[in-house]
């Protein structure tokens, strides 16, 4: 009685977050002409009262309202020479520039992963929240797996509540369609898991690294790319750990923890137009796929059409 007692209030927890969301999503599609921070702030102080659901109306309007510009630069910020006088000088430098950013994003409604986390972080400074800034490497191709990044290429935000530390990361919650004002917000990467973020995310400073329980950058470096389709899942690769594959070995095992039996499982090639289906064979909550194959190249999963994971398969 108690097992079912607890599924009952459980369900009702996930209910009632998700009208929480819904709400959340509807009130900040009408935003639609903001044009600075002070702006966007003063709109969001008055519609919603906690500090979480002022946080989650910023993300919202973050992943809604303004489009991902795609760059070549290999650096999270820009390089840009600033001349000052002592350290308190630069701070008020900083703090200028990072202020000039923010606006320029929200004025033209788009930008890269600086002026997302730096919007994100402007509003949450100006409601007094507690949050900081994330420095670190991404992956952003499979032909990347197993080479160790050399820059660091993203920043995302942490925010803390109730003494807690919790992980955001707006720019992954931008639908890469082109399109501003969408009817849909993702909140899959607010308050991301430190277990999901581990696949996707390495920090550059220990604090962050020892928070989110990873290893060296190299083991990230060599794990799997993981795609959104992965995340939205919900499961857990079992094996193999490591991104490369053998060509050698014809059976490609690969092994899923709590994978929705509904979905439609596909690969393919990066050479090849069309997708196949492997063979699928499940036991309990673990799903097991065979890929029967020698073939060299990138090798990518899909689920559900979704592209989910990708391995390097090498001689």
């Amino acid at each position: 009685m108690k097992k079912i007692m607890f599924l009952v209030l459980f369900t009702g927890c996930i209910s009632a977050y998700s009208q929480d969301e819904l709400w959340i999503k509807e009130k900040v599609r009408t935003y639609k002409t903001i044009s600075s921070s002070q702006d966007l702030f003063e709109k969001i102080k008055r519609n919603f009262k906690t500090d979480l659901t002022r946080v989650k109306a910023i993300y919202c309007w973050i992943t809604l309202h303004m489009k991902y510009r795609i760059t070549t630069s290999s650096f999270v910020f820009e390089p840009e020479q600033i001349v000052y006088f002592d350290q308190e000088d630069l701070d008020r430098k900083i703090v200028a520039k990072n202020d000039r950013l923010v606006e320029k994003a929200i004025k033209d409604r788009g930008g890269v992963c600086e002026h997302m986390a730096l919007t994100l972080k402007k509003l949450c400074d100006y409601f007094e929240i507690e949050n900081e800034l994330i420095k670190g490497y991404v992956r952003n191709k499979p032909e990347e797996i197993g080479i160790r990044p050399k820059f660091k290429n993203h920043i995302w935000n942490a925010v803390k509540f109730n003494g807690k530390w919790m992980l955001i990361d707006a720019t992954y919650g931008i639908d890469y369609d082109g399109y501003l004002d969408r009817a849909e917000c993702d909140f899959s990467y607010f308050n991301i898991q430190p277990a999901q973020m581990r696949l996707t995310h390495y920090p550059s400073e220990p604090k962050w690294i020892d928070f989110l329980e990873q290893s060296n950058i190299n083991k990230f470096s060599a794990l799997p790319m993981f795609w959104d389709g992965f995340i939205k899942a919900k499961a857990e690769l079992i094996t193999p750990s490591d991104g490369k594959l053998s060509s050698v070995k014809r059976k490609k095992f690969i092994t899923f923890k709590n994978l929705n039996e509904n979905l439609k499982i596909t690969y393919k090639f990066d050479d090849e137009s069309f997708t196949k289906e492997p063979r699928v064979k499940r036991s309990g909550t673990y799903t097991n796929v065979i890929i029967n194959t020698s073939k060299e190249g990138i090798l990518t999963l899909y689920f559900n059409n979704k592209s989910a994971l990708a391995f390097k398969v090498e001689d």
